[in-house]
């Protein structure tokens, strides 16, 4: 027995034909995560949990203890509220998300159907509901100019492309780093549109083809022009995106740090984004997107599974053969729900209302600031009525009127400051009629 660094002997039989299977070094990588923490929550090998498992499975049903159901419910509740991350930027916190959490029971849960020892957890068994801690954003037709935002914010011709391949192909981000120059050669040079990208999936090496529409299209030769500008040559093997410097294939956390800095710049996310590290706006938001629109517009959920590299079982090879003009004309009837530069009616209709409703609250502004100018100007009328009268008042209970009234010019002004004042308190009537009638 060969035990690593980490305490597990990954050269366990048991554990070599869990894992031997599978093609992707990343779901390995997962998988593995998973099968270390489960070894230190129960602290027995591989082939021991299997033999336990065995064991119990063997007894009669009513003498059972459903070693592993306990098992796994305890690893769930112990990564949920006792385990404590040793590396990364989280050190030392205690405990996981019911998402993290779910995933490494469901993880374990392969590990024993490997041995025919399934586990069904539902009813009183059923793991508690996570609560969806990051939510992604997934556009409605309305919402197809944001992904305009983001290519027009986009720092290079590649990342334009990439933008628009994921939206108007669904590709999830591995797949597109896998893409080669070959894999979209021919239908460029034959000018299809849309244009068929026919590529194996790499977290599941399921073999589907998806299409790109016109915008995608007109970006991805625009990347290439500006490559080949700067001296690179492409051949069927050279990988389709490349990193900045060097010919090196661009890689699923390139993109993944470039969607990060796209969206703060778009104006999409705040920076430092709340403290979450969590991008809302990221690859998988784009692809979601791209599935979400097709299944709302009528296309078939195994069809945009089979566009999306999901398994579909039987189908996928009529999709790939018979079907595929059938396909194809489904997709171009949709394009204009991806497409970036056709006007979408409702969102039209959105911006005309937004637009309207913005004029009006200018409008109720300024009335409002015309309202305060006229209150302010009715009160100092009110103040001046309130002086004069004072001091009419002054002057009538003080002097004899026929001392001041000497001429008819004295006459005539008396007579035009009496006309002033009725004129005053016809104002302040008409004022206070106003504010009843308010």
């Amino acid at each position: 027995m060969t035990v690593g660094k980490d305490g597990v002997d990954w050269d366990d039989p048991v554990l070599q034909r869990w894992l031997g299977g599978m093609s992707n070094e990343k779901t390995v990588k997962s998988y593995k995560v998973s099968y270390r923490l489960f070894a230190l929550y129960t602290g027995k090998t591989a082939s021991k949990l299997i033999d336990e498992a065995i064991e119990d499975f063997k007894r009669d049903p009513r003498e059972r203890q459903d070693i592993v159901l306990k098992r796994l419910i305890g690893f769930y509740n112990w990564l949920k509220n006792d385990y404590v991350k040793k590396l990364g930027k989280y050190k030392g916190k205690k405990g996981t998300t019911g998402r993290s959490a779910q995933l490494g029971v469901n993880i374990m849960r392969s590990f024993y159907a490997t041995y025919d020892i399934v586990v069904k957890m539902k009813g009183k068994n059923k793991l508690p509901r996570s609560k969806v801690e990051n939510k992604r954003i997934i556009f409605k037709p309305e919402d197809v100019w944001k992904v305009k935002v983001l290519v027009d914010n986009a720092r290079t011709p590649r990342d334009r492309a990439i933008v628009l391949c994921h939206f108007q192909g669904g590709m999830d981000v591995s797949t597109l780093c896998s893409l080669d120059y070959g894999d979209i050669a021919e239908g460029l040079a034959k000018s299809e549109e849309p244009l068929r990208i026919q590529v194996m999936r790499v977290k599941t090496g399921i073999e589907f083809y998806t299409f790109i529409a016109k915008d995608a299209i007109t970006a991805l030769k625009a990347y290439l022009a500006d490559m080949q500008s700067r001296g690179v040559k492409f051949d069927n093997r050279t990988p389709l995106f490349l990193q900045d410097r060097g010919k090196k294939r661009l890689r699923t956390t390139n993109i993944c740090e470039m969607m990060k800095v796209l969206v703060v710049r778009s104006g999409f996310v705040s920076e430092g984004n709340n403290g979450n590290d969590f991008n809302p706006l990221g690859t998988h938001s784009l692809r979601e997107s791209f599935g979400s629109l097709m299944i709302n517009s009528g296309v078939p959920d195994t069809i945009v599974d089979f566009w999306l590299g999901h398994e579909i079982g039987e189908m996928a090879e009529a999709y790939k053969t018979v079907q595929y003009d059938s396909l194809r004309k489904m997709y171009m009837e949709r394009e204009q729900l991806i497409s970036i530069n056709t006007p979408n009616k409702e969102g039209e209709r959105l911006k005309e209302i937004e637009s309207v409703t913005t004029d009006l609250a200018v409008k109720l502004k300024r009335t409002e600031s015309e309202l305060a100018q006229q209150k302010e100007e009715i009160i100092k009328s009110q103040n001046d009525y309130k002086s004069v009268k004072s001091t009419l008042d002054l002057i009538v209970k003080y002097v004899n009127l026929s001392d001041v009234v000497e001429t008819e010019s004295d006459a005539q002004r008396l007579l035009d400051f009496m006309e002033k004042m009725r004129y005053e308190k016809y104002v302040k009537e008409k004022v206070e009629q106003s504010k009843n009638n308010a």
